[in-house]
This record gives structure tokens, sequence and C-alpha cells, in this order.
């Protein structure tokens, strides 16, 4: 600031010599010619004065704003040292939870430490079970009447969210279903660890990794509910653990699962039961490679292309399950052939697996593409005996006396597309199925199923009606939720569901 005052100065010294030099020098250029020297330099000098000033104020505003930069610091360095104290932090400021919808109702902790999850789903149905007049294979003289009425087939309440950290996840699941005669039940309980993506653990009551439509949830389905097939050779769930994990930037995953057995939580480990029953698991092994598809994992989570994908996604899955059931509490049941008479009675008979040794393969492909979806499933069962002609005697053996091993096996394949119907886009879908399944024993008995339906997304799969009709040939397994429901019946079965979930 003292260097622009001495220029100041020096300035007018210079202007008032200058002055005088121009005054000495030209004094016989007369007095208009000095005024406007004198007018120019004054103006020079007002010019030098104002950038002076301008300089002056910048220096004052830059000192200004480097003090102003040390308090700040100042003022930061002390706030860390006192938020640094944990008990002087929680008090000035508690832990705060969020909550609100995202794909559910949620509360999550400020730290993301904790988080729980709840979504529900109500299925409510309206079904018509048309049969024939009479049953002409086991008992062709027994008069049966049609069934129509409603049901909440299924009612479902789920928890799920993370504990302690995000890698460790839970899941819990209620039912109160018309099978359970609305009795609330636990239908899901396990807890999963994730120590990478390639590596992770599960404990609990969870789905076998084994059949595809098992996989998916009732509330992805493309029709009201599964097929015939999967009804069949389905392995339910069960208690277990489980290691799976996904590879190669998440388009591999697979699944290794030991559980008490199969098709049921009722297996306990300590129990009053007779000393024969046994100990062996149920193992399932499951692969699937995700071959196209943006999303890996989740581009065919569910059957309808509601998304409507840009490009096309597909899916290959390869699943083996094996189970030595010489006596398990909770079995698997399985359809096995009634040799036929000359007047046509015969037809499928149900049987347990116990005393049996079950070998399970399993190939299924889904593929989606600009509303248009696709999916099968191929399943070789093969029964092998172990108890044929021995006591105790399997239940199998007993009813076909057939002792050499046997092979069942089924397949389904079904279609969906969205129709373009001017004010019904990604609204209006039509789709259809066929399936059938060979069981062989003592002869071969077979059994078809061909189904067709339209589904309303009102609000994509949040909010869906689904009306469908199913032929069955031969019905081989009796399920509440396939709407099957006397074995051996031949029915023509028409289904309205309205989903809403949440």
């Amino acid at each position: 600031m003292l260097r622009l005052m001495e220029h100041r100065w020096w300035l007018c010294f210079l202007v008032v010599v200058a002055t005088t030099s121009s005054s000495l020098a030209d004094d016989a250029s007369g007095s208009l010619a000095d005024a406007q020297a004198l007018a120019r330099l004054e103006q020079q000098a007002r010019l030098q004065q104002d950038r002076i000033e301008l300089l002056e104020q910048q220096l004052v505003a830059v000192q200004g704003q480097t003090q102003d930069a040390a308090r700040v610091e100042a003022v930061k360095q002390q706030i860390r040292e006192v938020l640094s104290e944990q008990e002087f932090r929680e008090g000035l400021m508690p832990s705060m939870m969020q909550a609100g919808y995202e794909k559910g109702f949620f509360i999550r902790s400020s730290d993301d430490d904790f988080l729980i999850k709840i979504n529900g789903r109500m299925q409510f149905r309206w079904t018509h079970y048309d049969v024939q007049s009479r049953n002409r294979y086991l008992q062709p003289r027994l008069e049966k009447d049609d069934s129509t009425g409603f049901d909440i087939q299924r009612l479902r309440l789920t928890f799920s969210g993370h504990v302690f950290s995000p890698d460790l996840t839970y899941y819990i699941q209620l039912r109160t279903d018309v099978d359970t005669g609305y009795d609330t039940r636990l239908r899901d309980a396990y807890v999963n660890y994730k120590f990478s993506d390639a590596f992770q653990f599960q404990a609990g009551y969870f789905k076998t990794a084994a059949l595809q439509q098992r996989l998916t949830s009732t509330g992805d389905l493309q029709f009201v509910d599964r097929s015939m097939v999967h009804a069949v050779f389905d392995l339910s769930r069960n208690i277990g653990v489980r290691f799976w994990g996904k590879l190669f930037e998440k388009r591999l995953e697979w699944f290794f699962d030991v559980t008490n057995s199969f098709n049921g939580a009722g297996n306990r480990t300590i129990t009053n039961d007779p000393p024969e029953l046994d100990g062996d698991p149920g193992l399932a092994f499951r692969l699937v490679w995700h071959a196209l598809g943006d999303d890996p994992g989740k581009d065919l989570k569910v059957e309808s292309d509601i998304e409507f994908h840009e490009s096309p996604a597909l899916d290959f899955a390869f699943h083996y399950a094996f189970n030595n059931d010489e006596g398990d509490q909770s079995t698997t049941e399985i359809p096995f052939p009634i040799p036929r008479r000359a007047n046509g009675v015969g037809g499928f008979g149900l049987t347990n697996t116990n005393g049996l040794q079950i070998n399970q393969f399993g190939f299924a492909s889904a593929f989606k593409w600009q509303g248009f979806s696709a999916r099968g499933e191929y399943i070789l069962r093969i029964v092998d005996p172990r108890r044929a002609g021995r006591q105790p005697f399997a239940s199998w053996w007993l009813m076909t006396q057939q002792g050499d091993t046997t092979v069942q096996q089924g397949a389904y394949l079904q279609m969906g597309y969205f129709l373009p119907i001017p004010g019904l886009e990604k609204k209006l879908e039509a789709v259809a199925r066929v399936g059938g399944i060979s069981a062989l024993a003592n002869g071969r008995e077979c059994a078809w199923e061909y189904a067709g339906g339209l589904n309303y997304f009102i609000h994509k799969d949040k909010v869906k009606l689904q009306a469908d009709v199913t032929k069955i040939t031969e019905v081989p397994i009796s399920s509440s939720g396939s709407s099957m429901a006397n074995v051996n019946d031949q029915p023509l079965i028409f289904r309205v569901q309205l989903q809403v979930k949440f």
C-alpha cells in the first residue's frame, strides 16, 4: 500500500513539472493549446488515480479473504476434534432411521447396517373344474360332479433385508393359503452371507435348486399357476445349507444344496420316530448360464417380458438331484402306472419314495425379446428300488412288483406375446403351453397338458388379471396349486385370478 501512495505523489509531481514545462516551452503557442494539453494530462492523472484505487481495493480484499480462510480452517479443526469424541457425537447427532417404499416398504438405519423390507401378495382365484361324469380308469361306475368356486389361493407376507452388514441378508415368508385352511404357517426362512460374488453361504428353509418353475415366484408366473410337469417332478422346499455364487461377471451361477430330504420340512435330527428312519441327505446341484442379457440373473426372473427387452435375454440351466430315501419323514410323492386291463381300467397310482434311490436330471432354457417370451424344461427321473423284495418293503415295489430301475420323464414348453393392440400396448399378453409326462413301470402311461390364456397387466405385474383354460388328458398327481383334484381325472379347467402385490 505504501508503494502505491508513493506512486501517486510521484505522478502528481510529474504532472506539475509537465505542466510548467509545457507553459514555458509553448508560451508562444497560445492559451488554447495550453488548455488542451492541460486537460489531457489531467484526464490521464485521473485514470491513473482510479487504477491505483482499484488496486488498493483488490489488495485489501485479498488480505481479508486470506484471514477469513484461516479462521474457517481453524473452526473446522475445532469441530473435528469435538466430533471425534463418540459420546458427544452420539448425544449431539443421534442415529436416525430412514423409511419409505422402494420395491416394498422399508426401514433402514442411517449407517445402512440394518434394513427390513416388507412385501405382500394376494391371489384371489375363481376355478371351474369340469370333469367327465365317469372316471373310466380306476372306478368306472363312480359319478363325479364339477367343482366351481372362489379361493384366496395365496396370501403371503415377506420380511427381508440385512443385519450388521449388507453382506448378511435374511428372508422370512409367512403363508396363509387355501392349502393350509387359511392357517398361517412358515413358508421360507433363511440367512445368507456373501463372502464374495463368487462364493456365498445360505442356511435355513428354502426352495431346492432344481426345477426352473419352482425357483420362479408364483407372483411372477405367466399362467395362473405352474405346469402339470412341475407338479410331478417338483422337489419343493427343504431344510439345509446352500453354497452358491456368481462367476464371470455374473454370467454363470452355481448352486449346491445339502438338505434333510426332498419335499418338506418334516425331517428332524432328533425324534421319537422308529430307528429305521435314515439320515441320508438330499443333494441338489444347479448351474445357470446367462448367455444373453443386460442384467444377468434378473432379466428372466419374471416369465412375461413386461420390460420389453430391447436386446435378447437368454438363459440355459442344468440341475441334478439325488436322494437315497431309506425312511424320510417327509418324502416325495411320485406317480406310477397301473397296467390297463381288457376293460380299460388302469391309470396312475401314487406312492412315496421310501425305499427308493432317486436320481433326477433337468435341462431348461428361457428367452425374452421385445414383448415375446418362451421357456421350456425337460426332466428325467431314474427310480431305483433299493428295498425291493426285502423288509421293510418299498411302497413302490409293493404297488408295482417291479424291482429293476425305472425311468420317468416329462417336458413342457410355454410362450407369451404382448398383443400390439392400439391402446393396450404392454398391457395384454396371450400365452400358450403344452406339456407331457411319461411314467414307465410294467408298461407305459402318459399324460398331456394343453393350456392357453390372456393376461391383463393393470399396473405391470404388481396388479394383474389372468385367465386361462387347461385340458389334461389324465391327471397324474393331485396338486391344489396346479388345480388338479383327483388322480386319473380328465378335466377341463377354467381359472381367473386377480393378483395384487407390493
